[in-house]
Formats: structure tokens, C-alpha cells, sequence
């Protein structure tokens, strides 16, 4: 949030279930203000919107039909091929962020796949797909994170000594 608050809604705490479920949700959190993903999202839309701008002066004297086209086509393309996946990346990255940061400050790193869990199960199949999404599938980060937990073990033990 502006200011550098970190916040999230009561209405998740059912789903975080313990305090290890809401270390997950708040070293996500975390991560995103670290790694300035809301400046570098204001920035990629603002680039979007100025090339934009650019589209509707170079079709400004073709037909209605021909610019709402072209801009339409900008628009769904600089979405779905730019925006989401930039997007679906902080997404990832901030999960492992926030997962190393969890577990470092001493939570139980298995709770992180199990929250993801927990989400799946509350979404009951009603997600967007992901590539129309800006965030990766409930499934995929349940995967990533599985796959994280032997090298966010020994980065533990390394820092613990």
C-alpha cells in the first residue's frame, strides 16, 4: 500500500488458518514492498498506456472501424502478452520471496503449500485461466512451493549456522 503499509483482509484469516498460515501470507506481502513490485507495475502501465496514446495518433485518419481494431488488438495483445505474465511474475516472485522470509523467521515452511491448499479448495474451481490471470494457478504455486522446500531448508541451516 502507498506508504509502505502491508496489509490484508480479515476475511482471509479462515483460510490462513494459524499463525504459520499468515506468516505465509504477510512474507508474500512483504516481498511485494521489497522488490517495488507496485512502482514497477505503475510503471509498465503507464509505458502501456503511452503506447497506447502512440497507436491512436498513427491510426487517427484511417476509418472508425480500422482504429477501433488496431486498438482493440493493442489492447487484448499488450494485456495478455505483456501485463498478465509481468504480473503472474511478481506474483511467483514475491511466493518465494515471502517463503524465504517466512521461514527464516522461524514458521513452518510446510504450512506455505497447505495454505495454497486451502485456497484451492475455497475457490471451488472458479478461478480465471491463468494465462487470462494475474496471478498463477492455485496449482502451480502449491507446486512451487513443494518443490522450494529443500533449498529454503538449507538456506535456513546456513543462516542458523
Amino acid at each position: 500500500m502507498p506508504g509502505g503499509k502491508i496489509v490484508f483482509y480479515t476475511g482471509i484469516l479462515p483460510v490462513a488458518e494459524n499463525k504459520d498460515g499468515i506468516a505465509a501470507i504477510m512474507g508474500h506481502e512483504v516481498a511485494h514492498a521489497l522488490l517495488d513490485h507496485g512502482g514497477q507495475r505503475m510503471s509498465a502501465i503507464l509505458a502501456q498506456q503511452g503506447l497506447n496514446l502512440v497507436a491512436l495518433k498513427a491510426t487517427e485518419k484511417q476509418p472508425g472501424k480500422t482504429q477501433k481494431a488496431v486498438l482493440t488488438a493493442y489492447g487484448i495483445g499488450s494485456n495478455v502478452g505483456t501485463l498478465l505474465p509481468f504480473s503472474r511474475k511478481h506474483e511467483t516472485e514475491a511466493d518465494k520471496i515471502g517463503f524465504e522470509l517466512m521461514i527464516l523467521a522461524g514458521y513452518n515452511l510446510e504450512e506455505a503449500p497447505k495454505l495454497w491448499e486451502r485456497m484451492k479448495a475455497t475457490s471451488k474451481g472458479n478461478a480465471p485461466s491463468e494465462i487470462l490471470s494475474t496471478h498463477p494457478s492455485n496449482q502451480k504455486r502449491i507446486e512451487n512451493l513443494k518443490r522450494w522446500i529443500p533449498e529454503a531448508r538449507w538456506l535456513a541451516s546456513e543462516i542458523k549456522g
